[in-house]
């Protein structure tokens, strides 16, 4: 199962997700956003860590300028939302974030739409509550869409419900997030490190 550890802010973060062997390290570039991380710092932490590719995460940025910045800072991948012209990026490793929605159907024609400009979909239940009751009520559906296009799921829930629903649903990945340190280079990683002995 891939892994993308989202939202990098801090170089605690990006050495633990490093060492528990995640797939993908993403920093929010776009600026006026929440979470954004000035590329300066972006650049002097991809210097400390090995392993996974460094994702460029892009929310409503106009593609011509998210592949600028993909030239200019060495993206290995670049996640961005439901913009205009995706095809610009068609020559990069693209994730596409798409809100959550709790009916599976809605989403099929927005992910065979796109699936031709992008490697993999994100799907962010992150703002949503009764995550687990949403995907269960329409398991097979999910399941179905999960198959036939590469899947990341960002979802907020305890470790075991999380592994019991993965189990199910099959996505290809799981998106987790940083967060702010409680102080330079000190921070509690028990919820994070239930995740990974349940995976």
């Amino acid at each position: 199962m891939l892994i993308k550890a989202s939202t990098i802010t801090n170089l605690t973060d990006a050495r633990y997700f490093a060492a528990k062997g995640v797939d993908f390290l993403g920093f929010n570039l776009e600026e006026g956003t929440e979470g954004y991380l000035d590329p300066i710092f972006m650049k002097a932490i991809r210097e400390w860590v090995e392993g996974p590719k460094i994702v460029g995460e892009f929310g409503k940025t106009p593609a011509a300028t998210v592949l600028e910045a993909a030239r200019f800072f060495e993206l290995d991948t670049v996640q961005v939302g439901l913009i205009d012209n995706l095809d610009l990026l068609k020559n990069l490793e693209v994730i596409l974030s798409v809100p959550a929605t709790g009916n599976p159907s809605e989403l099929e024609s927005v992910f065979q739409k796109n699936a031709p400009c992008v490697t993999w979909f994100l799907l962010d239940f992150s703002a949503q509550k009764n995550t687990a009751e949403l995907l269960k009520a329409h398991k097979t559906a999910w399941k179905n869409l999960f198959m036939a296009y590469p899947t990341l799921l960002d979802v907020n829930l305890p470790a075991d419900a999380l592994a019991t629903l993965l189990d199910q649903l099959q996505p290809t990945g799981l998106a987790l997030r940083g967060g702010e340190e409680e102080q330079i280079g000190v921070k509690s990683f028990d919820e994070i490190d239930a995740i990974f002995d349940a995976l």
